[in-house]
C-alpha cells in the first residue's frame, strides 16, 4: 500500500508520523492487498478562534475511493477518531464484497438436469 502523509499550515511531528505507521500496518494486516494507497492530510484550522486540527483520509480501494474527515483539538484523538471511522467502512466494503460473491442456491444449475 503506497501512504502519502502531507500537512497544511503545521509542522509534521514525528509522534504523529509514528501513530501514522501504527494505523496503517493495523490495515495491512487487516485488509492486505484489499487498500492500494492511502493518503493522509493534517490540517490546522485558521478559522476557528480555538485552534483545532482536520484529518482527512484518502483511501483507494478496487472501484471506490473512501473518504473520512475528523475535526478535534488534538491530533492524535483525530487520527484515533479518522482511522477508527476507516476501518468500519472497510469492514462494510468487504461485507459487501463478500455479499456480492455468494450465489444462493436456486440459481446453481444442476448437473442432473442437464
Amino acid at each position: 500500500m503506497e501512504l502519502r502523509i502531507e500537512a497544511k499550515n503545521v509542522e509534521l511531528r514525528k509522534g504523529w508520523e509514528t501513530r501514522i505507521s501504527e494505523e496503517r500496518d493495523k490495515l495491512v494486516r487487516h485488509y492486505a492487498n484489499f487498500i492500494l494507497h492511502l493518503r493522509v492530510t493534517i490540517e490546522a484550522t485558521t478559522f476557528h478562534k480555538a485552534g483545532g486540527y482536520v484529518i482527512k483520509l484518502v483511501a483507494g480501494v478496487p472501484d471506490d475511493t473512501l473518504v473520512v474527515e475528523r475535526t478535534n483539538e488534538s491530533v492524535r484523538a483525530a487520527l484515533t477518531a479518522a482511522f477508527d471511522v476507516l476501518n468500519l467502512q472497510l469492514k462494510e466494503k468487504m461485507r459487501k464484497k463478500r455479499q456480492s460473491l455468494k450465489v444462493p442456491a436456486e440459481e446453481i444449475p444442476d448437473a442432473t438436469e442437464a
